[in-house]
């Protein structure tokens, strides 16, 4: 699935300001072409002062080999739908190992759409090929990645939905999952989530007062939308940092830029608030925790 969405930009000390629903596509298993002409149009369509977000979730495409010299086109992507792109009648395949697959989004690809301020999420077993992002053009642009592996206790709930997805969208719910919680009493419920607004509060700070963040983050947190994705990630990837069952480093999220570590995802005061609620949930056995493992 891919959905493009375009956002107004304010600077982040401005009073966010309401604004008319963004305009949005939403493309289900489109070709390449397909995808390549929405993007299009919502690059054309864009306003100044605006961004596009771009959210990306498909299967993975790996490269068939690995070269000396790695570009762009060289990473894989994630995979578009080859059903109605055909020559002749019969599907266009690749022809041999050394060419690129041609069925795929490559970072590359979105290379042109960085003329304008740019916001991409990407829900992928290769979301990290969108890591090898050159910013050419000096325009505000972030990607925030997925997990690439999950432990299998997750993946068996993947029927669900997708853990990363659900941290953006309800992060309180993708908490209760990874602790196999399936069901909540409704007042301590509205607690956690009274917890919660006040953990996004200070992620915000930790956002706005780390010294070594790239720029394009603070540029996007003017927007109230986009902030509330930049928080929901940092609590994303603090909270499986913490939990035992994600050992890998590639069961993280990762970003374009990447974020400052200690400044934010293994902030002491943020991995404070996650053992607090996971004790206000009693789960907290489920997750590391500094001061008791050292005794």
């Amino acid at each position: 699935m891919l959905m493009m969405n375009v956002f107004f930009l304010q600077e982040p000390n401005e009073k966010p300001a309401k604004r008319e629903n963004p305009h949005k596509y939403l493309l289900y298993k489109p070709t390449f072409s397909q995808l390549y002409t929405f993007l299009s149009a919502s690059f054309k369509e864009l306003p100044a002062n605006s961004v596009l977000l771009v959210y990306l979730s498909a299967t993975g495409v790996f490269p068939a080999t690995h070269l000396d010299f790695e570009g762009p086109y060289d990473f894989g992507g994630v995979l578009t739908n080859t059903n109605r792109d055909v020559v002749n009648g019969e599907t266009v395949q690749k022809r041999n190992q050394a060419q690129k697959e041609m069925h795929c989004l490559h970072p590359g690809d979105l290379f042109p759409f960085t003329r304008k301020p740019l916001f991409i999420i990407v829900d992928s077993s290769n979301s990290t090929a969108y890591k090898n992002f050159t910013n050419l053009f000096g325009q505000p642009l972030v990607c925030l990645l997925s997990p690439t592996v999950y432990p299998k206790s997750v993946q068996d709930q993947s029927q669900r939905g997708s853990l990363f997805t659900l941290f953006l969208y309800s992060p309180l719910l993708a908490f209760s999952s990874i602790c196999g919680l399936n069901s909540v009493r409704r007042g301590l419920w509205e607690r956690a989530q009274e917890f919660l607004r006040k953990v996004f509060r200070d992620i915000g700070q930790m956002i706005t007062r780390s010294r070594s963040i790239d720029q394009a983050f603070l540029q996007f947190f003017g927007d109230e939308f986009l902030r509330l994705l930049l928080i929901r990630f940092v609590f994303c990837s603090a909270a499986l940092r913490l939990h035992k069952l994600f050992r890998e480093s590639r069961s993280f999220p990762e970003s374009y830029p990447e974020l400052p570590k200690q400044d934010t995802v293994e902030s002491s005061l943020l991995q404070k608030h996650i053992l607090e609620l996971a004790t206000m949930l009693d789960v907290q056995s489920l997750f590391w925790d500094d001061s008791l493992e050292s005794y």
